[in-house]
């Protein structure tokens, strides 16, 4: 059974990445556990909350810090990586691009803190200071998430998971220490500043490839490349502007209707959901987009979609189906006794996240191929049927409600991939 098991995972390269990967997870998962259950506890479910709505806001200031090019990024790495003279011209592009961006962030940011603190936060908290630290570390947020692209270009699998299993360990520390010293303010700083922190050992590890950094000129920057890579800001950055805020106003509509403590239980939910979402999430990134990217037949687009669906995504399920079985063990082991009252929210968010992997793995081929329209109406379709359902149950339900907008959401998405790939996925294809 053993060897068969290793034979079965030497010869497919996606179980053999997810193997391996397997641990930098774990080690992100516990992380994540040890750092919700700080949070529970010293800042209940009404810190969660506002924690939610500080979380969703930076994830928008980082895609657009970077241009939202890091996935144009590394489809063009994977695709001319031996190709010296094109290389020049992607790294420099990219770089400059993003130093530009976000600086141009940063400086937005510092000098308009206190608005943007009335914006999220709706002045009911004062919080400005953490917008100006945020200004302060996103270049440096930007500048690491260069340094990824490239790695990940490069299909370094091994090298990337080890960095961030260290990054995590060393976020941890640094997320306990200030949590512990400040309380909430310290899970505000923590978010912002972690992220950033991650640079220190990618740079060192990168400073000393120097066949990549002595590619990175001025001279070297192209108008092919900055037009290329202005699809993907479209794309990354549509959703990243329009999708953390249309959280944000989930979250309040909860708050109004149902309360902030139950609107910290939603986000509780969420946290959890990103743990596990960790696992496929993850690989999507290090193989299925490279992977997609160097595919040129629709046999092959087919082959590797529906080696994800044979492989990880009946492991995927096995693992919720064990997660919601043990949902209470599992509230009292990263929460706290308070949070079972999230109980009911687990069969509708387990049910839309299985959803959403089927669904997110087949619209990576609109990030590897640069299909830009239907990248940006199929996310319009989605977050737009995700607000509004969301907020039709909750006025029904509650904050479960919020979970059954995100079910039937994914249920839509996935049935636009299937229809917008019918030809490529089911219909019988010609010899390429």
């Amino acid at each position: 059974m053993f060897k068969y098991l290793r034979q079965l995972i030497g010869g497919n390269i996606l179980l053999k990445i997810t193997s391996f990967n397997s641990i930098a997870i774990g080690v992100r998962i516990v992380v994540g556990l040890i750092t919700s259950k700080i949070i529970a506890y010293y800042l209940g479910a009404q810190g969660m909350a506002l924690l939610g709505d500080l979380r969703n806001f930076f994830s928008s200031v980082q895609s657009v810090s970077t241009l939202g090019i890091y996935n144009g990024l590394v489809k063009y790495i994977a695709e001319y990586k031996n190709a010296k003279k094109e290389m020049k011209k992607i790294l420099s592009t990219a770089y400059y691009m993003g130093f530009i961006a976000a600086m141009l962030t940063g400086f937005v940011l510092y000098f308009w803190a206190a608005d943007w603190n009335r914006l999220v936060f709706k002045g009911d908290y004062n919080f400005t200071y953490i917008f100006e630290v945020m200004a302060l570390v996103v270049p440096l947020y930007a500048l690491n998430m260069f340094c990824l692209a490239i790695i990940n270009g490069f299909t370094k699998y091994r090298f990337i998971i080890k960095l961030n299993i260290t990054s995590n360990v060393v976020g941890l520390f640094v997320t306990i220490f200030l949590i512990l010293k400040y309380h909430t303010d310290g899970a505000f700083i923590a978010v912002v500043l972690t992220p950033a922190l991650s640079l220190v050992i990618t740079a060192v590890l990168l400073i000393n490839r120097r066949n990549l950094t002595g590619l990175i000129k001025s001279s070297k920057i192209n108008k092919g490349y900055i037009k290329r890579f202005a699809s993907y800001t479209g794309m990354t950055l549509f959703s990243a502007m329009v999708s953390p805020w249309v959280y944000i106003g989930i979250r309040q509509h909860i708050i109004d209707t149902d309360g902030i403590v139950n609107a910290g239980y939603w986000d509780a939910m969420l946290r959890l959901s990103d743990y596990y979402l960790m696992f496929v999430t993850t690989v999507m990134t290090l193989y299925i987009l490279p992977k997609l990217s160097e595919v040129r037949t629709s046999k092959g687009f087919r082959a590797e979609i529906f080696n994800f669906y044979k492989t990880l995504l009946p492991l995927f399920a096995a693992g919720l189906i064990v997660i919601y079985l043990f949902r209470r063990i599992i509230i009292r082991i990263v929460f706290t006794e308070d949070f079972l009252e999230m109980e009911p929210i687990f069969s509708w968010q387990l049910l839309g996240d299985l959803i959403r992997v089927a669904s997110i793995v087949i619209g990576y081929q609109f990030i590897a191929k640069n299909m830009f329209w239907h990248f940006i109406i199929t996310q319009i379709i989605s977050l737009t049927t995700i607000y509004f359902s969301s907020t039709y149950f909750i006025d029904q339900y509650g904050f479960v409600g919020a979970s059954m907008g995100h079910a039937v959401s994914f249920a839509i998405h996935l049935s636009m991939m299937f229809f917008i790939f019918r030809k490529e996925l089911f219909f019988k294809l010609p010899q390429d």
